[in-house]
């Protein structure tokens, strides 16, 4: 009897330390109009450190982070179904937005939450261009653009009063920035496309999300309405602009961008130790 039971034991605990945990990685707006939003090699960074990596799908494109959120809450219950690791999400860009509200109404148990440039002060060009432009306003109303007007600093702040997040959860957050240059095909430079909303952003910004919003928590509470577990690295960035945070690399031969390889090995490396911080945590 006391072999079986040993044997038992020692069946059990082997299958604890060969459970993975696992990534969940989660787009943010715009997800649907790229074949792949987040790169092989970035999905590799993870496995590479023995994740599980999942890329949730089925996202609207420019859905409300209402919409979104609830899209995402299933697909991670049945990720936890399926899995006995811990779960984390790493989120890019309105991707933490959905993130933080399938948390709080999804009933989760996440251990890390990590966002790449999600923009926590809101869009400084969306702002200017509602402020500056009547036909902004009209597009973005008769196109339906909730999920993109959400996106304004008023109410994104308006937004995180109303998050309440698991006490046990840790949030990370990061962002980006390249600096402006004439030469705007080259890879360590902000493209001609991003540096129309760039110009509208103060500070550095990865043409889309300024550097300062990408970190700048508003201070999330609990459920028991204590300060959440936040945690800010400035000295640690990913040094590419929006879309090339995630994209494949090769993607941007299509916008004539030179050495592209910039972008590969700049992914693997922020992405890598993304993979190492979430196995500490």
């Amino acid at each position: 009897m006391k072999k079986i039971i040993g044997a038992i034991l020692i069946s059990l605990f082997s299958i604890t330390i060969s459970a993975k945990d696992v990534v969940v990685l989660v787009p943010g707006f715009f997800n649907a109009f790229a074949p792949e939003y987040f790169s092989k090699d970035i999905i590799q960074s993870f496995q590479k450190k023995g994740f599980s990596v999942y890329v949730v799908e089925g996202l609207n494109p420019i859905g409300s982070i209402e919409e979104n959120g609830s899209k995402l809450i299933p697909q991670l219950k049945q990720i936890q179904k399926n899995e006995s690791g811990k779960l984390n999400i790493v989120a890019h860009s309105a991707g933490g937005f959905y993130s933080l509200y399938a948390i709080q109404n999804g009933n989760l148990d996440v251990n890390n939450l990590v966002t790449v440039s999600t923009p926590y002060l809101g869009l400084d060009f969306l702002q200017a261009w509602r402020d500056d432009s009547s036909l902004f306003t009209s597009l973005t109303d008769l196109c339906s653009l909730s999920g993109l007007r959400q996106l304004t600093p008023a109410y994104v702040e308006q937004f995180a009063k109303t998050v309440r997040v698991p006490e046990k959860l840790k949030i990370f957050t990061y962002g980006g920035w390249q600096p402006r240059s004439l030469d705007i095909w080259n890879a360590r430079n902000l493209s001609g496309v991003l540096r129309i909303t760039d110009h509208f952003i103060p500070g550095d910004s990865d043409g889309i999300v300024s550097f300062k919003s990408s970190l700048g928590i508003h201070g999330f509470l609990t459920t028991t309405n204590k300060s959440a577990k936040m945690f800010v690295d400035v000295n640690f960035t990913i040094p590419l602009e929006h879309w090339e945070q995630v994209l494949d690399y090769r993607s941007f031969l299509l916008l004539g961008t030179r050495n592209i390889g910039v972008v590969q090995e700049r992914q693997i490396n922020f992405y890598s130790q993304i993979a190492d911080l979430v196995s500490k945590n």
